[in-house]
C-alpha cells in the first residue's frame, strides 16, 4: 500500500487530501503543529514543528517504522502575516514567514529524500503561490519566501531524478478553504481552486504516468 506523508494535515488543504487519498486506498502520515482529532485504520497522526530539524527527524523516522517510507511528500504548510509593506515589518515577521514556508519545506523535503533514496522511487510535491509569480505590494516576505520554494523545488528535481524521484510545485491563486472564505468575496468564490483538484494532481505527479513531470512549476488557478 502506498502512503503519503502529508505535512499541514490540519489545515483546510491537507484534511480534503487527507480524505482523497484515504479514499484512493492510501495510508496517511499526517503532520501538524496542530492537533486534527481524526481517526482512521489508515491515518497516523504527529504534532511536530517543522521549523526545527530534529522535531521534523523524529516525526519522519516514526511515520517509517508505521507505514513505510513515503511513496508521496506533499508539504503544504505555509503561510503569510503581516499584510504590511517592507520597511513596517520587524525582523522577527519576516524571519517568522521564511521559517513557515521555505524552512518547513527544506526540512520535510531534506527526511523524505533520505527515505525514497534507497526505494529508488518518490514523489515530492511543495506548495508555491501566485504573487510568487506575478509580487503584490505588501507581501515582500511572502513572495520572496514562495519564490525560494519554487527555486528550491526545481533544483532539487535535478539533484534526486537519479534516484527516481520527480519533484514538483505546484501554484494555486486562491484555494477553496473554509478559512479564505472567511475574508473572500462570495462572488469570487465559485472562481476559487478546490482542494480536492490539487490533491487529484498530486496522485497524478506520484503515478507511473506521472513520474516523467520533473522540476515543473504547475499553476492551478482555476477561474482566477
Amino acid at each position: 500500500m502506498n502512503t503519503l506523508y502529508l505535512t499541514g494535515s490540519s489545515g483546510g488543504l491537507g484534511t480534503a487530501t487527507r480524505r482523497y487519498f484515504l479514499d484512493k486506498g492510501w495510508n496517511v502520515a499526517g503532520m501538524d503543529v496542530h492537533e486534527d482529532g481524526f481517526s482512521d485504520p489508515h491515518y497516523f497522526f504527529q504534532k511536530f514543528d517543522s521549523s526545527d530539524e530534529a522535531s521534523v527527524e523524529t516525526v519522519f523516522k516514526t511515520a517509517n517504522a508505521r507505514f513505510g517510507a513515503p511513496r508521496l511528500l506533499f508539504a503544504t504548510i505555509g503561510g503569510l502575516k503581516p499584510w504590511a509593506a517592507h520597511e513596517e515589518m520587524s525582523i522577527e515577521d519576516f524571519r517568522f514567514v521564511l521559517d513557515l514556508n521555505i524552512i518547513s519545506t527544506f526540512t520535510c523535503v531534506k527526511q523524505a529524500t533520505k527515505l525514497m533514496k534507497p526505494l529508488g522511487i518518490g514523489s515530492i510535491v511543495t506548495m508555491g503561490a501566485e504573487t510568487a509569480l506575478k509580487p503584490d505590494p505588501k507581501k515582500s516576505a511572502y513572495v520572496a519566501a514562495k519564490s525560494a520554494v519554487i527555486a528550491f523545488t526545481q533544483t532539487i528535481a535535478l539533484e534526486t531524478k537519479e534516484y527516481g524521484i520527480n519533484a514538483n510545485c505546484i501554484v494555486p491563486t486562491v484555494i477553496n478553504t473554509k478559512a479564505n472564505e472567511s475574508w473572500g468575496a462570495l462572488e469570487d468564490i465559485p472562481k476559487w481552486t478546490k482542494p480536492e483538484d490539487i490533491a487529484a494532481l498530486c496522485l497524478f505527479l506520484a503515478s507511473d504516468e506521472g513520474k516523467a513531470v520533473n522540476g515543473a512549476v504547475l499553476r492551478v488557478p482555476n477561474k482566477m
